[in-house]
């Protein structure tokens, strides 16, 4: 009878490096140990999210994303016979020509769930978000596993999750968020795909092709990765002295089989990124260079919020993204890559240099392209995402690192401590302000609250949901009432997904009393920051808040008085002594109604009255230095009319 074999002893290990440095590593018990707990992470990931996303409202990109989503599956789905998908202008503005240069893959797949099994669209789309965007947790942790084992994947995996930003809208932006997956999942193919050099197997091939296509689907900056893989491959070849030697006498039998795979991959991964994108089907081998020089430069050009002020999205300065990446990222994760900055060269004996190297180049890279070209930025830094991917892991690694250098079981235990109470910060935000999670800033910024009107919060709307859903409890349905927003098809399409009837009308948040209306719901989107920091936001009138900790995103306005309305109409038709009669009135009910208060100073320059106009002028100033209508009449009044 053979003898039995003690058990393994669930305690660390030493492992010693060429230099003769120590350090702990875990046991065959332990890592097993890691391993169900990132199975079980990833499968609540899998399975709890999609439940989540039916709480997630539209983002304000997906009136246009699935209007090509749903051109893109008529042209698809008829041969090419429908194509309208070429002719969509909304607005009459040049998106429509700029969303062609996009791969439909994720709005393709929705449209053809939603159409052909009679679904509602929004919910669906999400649906389909949710679950594409899995592959970025799964792959963030996949990709630490690889490198640093069972634990540092479990730590990577669970830094993504609980990166509120990337986490929100993995819910419901079709872009960034699934463009982060596939590249995510791209970087650990290529560094699975190095492990099996010179001869790749089938899985390698199929990982990395699959990888390389799905990101290339969603967003042509995915033929970075292309470059990626000839960078990398070739410098992989150049530091084993054999295959440099085969390399350089051009043996292709050696490398037939790398050479097919490659094939494999260039091929497999095209056919896969061009297949539901009617434009690059009508040109698919100069298509997605277009493409690509298109979104390079990037032609649409919006206000956004930064620092306090309002500036164009094409004169951003240079540090836009890295303010954002060190604001909006959980201390927890920069603590991690701190941590990989100071210990790089004792990861580099833990780990293959090559694949830190790797990691590093794929996040900072494009950063500091985008820097030396001076690339167009949006709000936030959703465009770049994916370049969070490697961050996260190496932060990861910095924490797996520490673990190891750290011999004494109670400096571990404080280590682990620590990076429990880490998590939990994100993650309590997370549970208290669900499902407003992207609105998120660290403690570093000061939080939400510390930078209200110093940053764009809700910059893609997602609180007209929450705002169209308590309207719809609340307020009882009048078939006469006339609703406004400054997000009015957000609200709409959150209504029309509840099963409400109510529909709102677009009105400028500046120019909102110059409408009549019943109720209001007003995102801060281009409200003047000073009214937002002197919490002259929300209106008077406002029944209902949406907050985000203690800052309010979204309010449901209740028109209780009018005569602002009635005054600015009197002033208008020159009529300026009943104007000065209601607006009067309008400024006492609301003393920080800053329209009201500019309109009576135009009544009041009319008739004379040119000390009150001028303290009229003056109160709009105050309240919104940003207004430019009471600083132009000021001046005019100041001038002696000149």
């Amino acid at each position: 009878m053979a003898k039995q074999q003690p058990k393994q002893k669930s305690v660390s290990s030493v492992t010693e490096t060429k230099s003769g440095t120590s350090y702990s590593t875990l046991s065959d018990t332990q890592q097993r140990n890691w391993k169900y707990a990132f199975l079980v992470i990833a499968v609540a990931i899998f399975f709890v999210r999609p439940i989540l996303s039916y709480n997630f409202g539209p983002s304000s990109d997906e009136i246009y994303h699935k209007v090509i989503g749903d051109f893109s599956y008529d042209y698809l789905s008829t041969a090419g016979k429908n194509d309208t998908i070429f002719h969509y202008s909304p607005n009459g503005r040049d998106d429509g020509a700029l969303l062609l240069n996009y791969g439909p893959l994720l709005e393709v797949t929705a449209s053809a769930l939603y159409k052909n099994f009679n679904l509602d669209p929004l919910p669906t789309r999400h649906l389909v978000i949710t679950v594409f965007t899995f592959l970025l947790f799964l792959f963030a942790g996949l990709t630490g596993k690889q490198i640093g084992g069972w634990r540092a994947g479990t730590i990577a995996m669970l830094l993504m999750l609980l990166a509120p930003r990337i986490l929100g809208e993995a819910f419901n932006n079709p872009k960034d968020p699934p463009f982060a997956a596939g590249y995510m999942m791209a970087i650990f193919a290529l560094i699975y795909y190095f492990e099996h050099l010179p001869k790749p197997n089938w899985k390698a091939t199929l990982l990395l092709t699959l990888g390389i296509g799905l990101a290339f689907a969603i967003r042509v900056g995915g033929l970075l990765l292309y470059a990626y893989l000839g960078l990398f491959l070739l410098i992989a070849l150049l530091s084993q002295e054999e295959w440099k030697k085969k390399l350089f006498a051009f043996d292709f039998t050696y490398y037939r089989p790398l050479i097919i795979s490659l094939l494999v991959v260039f091929v497999g991964s095209w056919i896969i990124g061009i297949i539901t994108w009617p434009a690059a089907l009508k040109a698919p081998l100069t298509h997605p260079f277009y493409a690509l020089q298109v979104q390079s430069t990037y032609p649409t050009v919006i206000r956004v919020l930064f620092g306090g002020e309002y500036i164009p999205s094409n004169e951003v300065p240079w540090n836009y993204n890295l303010t954002y990446i060190a604001y909006t990222t959980p201390i927890i994760t920069l603590l991690g890559l701190v941590a990989s900055i100071i210990l790089f060269p004792a990861m580099r004996k833990m780990y293959k240099t090559q694949y830190l190297v790797l990691l590093l180049f794929v996040s900072l890279f494009p950063l500091f392209y985008i820097i030396y070209k001076k690339s167009a930025l949006l709000n936030g830094w959703r465009h770049s995402y994916f370049t969070f991917t490697g961050l996260c892991v190496m932060a990861a690694l910095g924490f797996e690192t520490l673990f190891r250098l750290i011999k004494p079981k109670v400096g571990q235990y404080v280590l682990y401590a620590v990076l429990a109470l880490g998590m939990l910060s994100p993650a309590l935000f997370i549970i208290n302000n669900f499902p407003m999670i992207y609105v998120y800033f660290n403690e570093l910024a000061g939080g939400v609250d510390g930078t209200y009107g110093d940053y764009q919060m809700d910059y893609y709307a997602c609180s007209a949901k929450p705002a169209a859903d308590w309207m719809t409890k609340n307020v009882p349905l009048n078939a006469g009432e006339k609703i406004v927003s400054n997000n009015p098809w957000e609200l709409n399409m959150s209504w029309e997904s509840g099963k409400s009837s109510r529909k709102s009308e677009y009105i400028r948040f500046r120019e909102r009393n110059e409408q009549n209306w019943d109720y209001a719901v007003f995102l801060p989107q281009f409200v003047d920051p000073t009214m937002m920091k002197r919490h002259f936001f929300p209106p008077k009138g406002t029944i209902h808040e949406v907050k985000v900790d203690n800052s309010v995103i979204a309010c449901v306005v209740k028109r209780e008085n009018k005569s602002d309305y009635y005054g600015i109409e009197a002033v208008k038709k020159n009529d300026f002594v009943n104007g000065i009669k209601f607006l009067e009135d309008a400024v006492k009910y609301d003393s920080y109604n800053e329209i009201a208060w500019t309109y009576l100073g135009i009544a009041y320059a009319n008739t004379g009255r040119m000390q009150e106009a001028s303290t009229a002028l003056t109160n709009a100033i105050n309240i919104s230095p940003e207004y430019q209508l009471p600083q132009y009449y000021y001046q005019q009044i100041a001038g002696g009319g000149r």
